[in-house]
């Protein structure tokens, strides 16, 4: 959600603080930018107006790694849509592609989509844009379909 949200954290040191973009923050499975002597100060989340969803698919709804997520944000004011994708990259992934074919398909009047049957096109466009792998928890193929249901059905959701 933060990813979709383009938050920023704010990193702290001593006599020493200084902000990173949440796409930049996370560079890989269990890795950061932290460099030694730093924590995390704040999160900074910009006010979005507009609906916004999260969806995953995972063993149980607590604090277990899902086998997908998708974060969908429609900011009105913006004339923008965020969607983040988690469990299905070496981090976070944005869906740039897919959010772009988005925006262009949002009647902005209205927060509404011109055609809804364009939600399917952009599960499509999510999946697409996914880097699915196998591991334990999932096969990539079964990933890369799940998180174009997600994107569909948070698409349908929110517009």
């Amino acid at each position: 959600m933060l990813a979709a949200l383009d938050a920023r954290v704010v990193v702290a040191s001593k006599g020493e603080r200084h902000e990173v973009a949440i796409e930049d923050f996370f560079t890989g499975p269990k890795r950061s930018a932290l460099r030694p002597g730093e924590l995390i100060a704040e999160v900074r989340l910009p006010v979005r107006r507009g609906p916004q969803e999260f969806l995953k698919v995972g063993a149980r709804n607590s604090m277990v790694i899902s086998v997908c997520s998708l974060a969908l944000v429609i900011d009105l004011d913006g004339r923008r849509v965020s969607c983040a994708l988690g469990s299905v990259g070496p981090t976070v992934l944005r869906a740039s592609a897919a959010e772009q074919r988005a925006e262009a398909e949002i009647d902005w009047r209205t927060g509404r989509l011109g055609d809804p049957d364009f939600a399917v096109e952009f599960g499509r466009l999510v999946a697409a844009e996914a880097c699915p792998i196998d591991d334990h928890r999932s096969t990539a193929g079964y990933r890369r379909h799940a998180i174009g249901v997600l994107a569909e059905r948070a698409l349908r959701r929110t517009s």
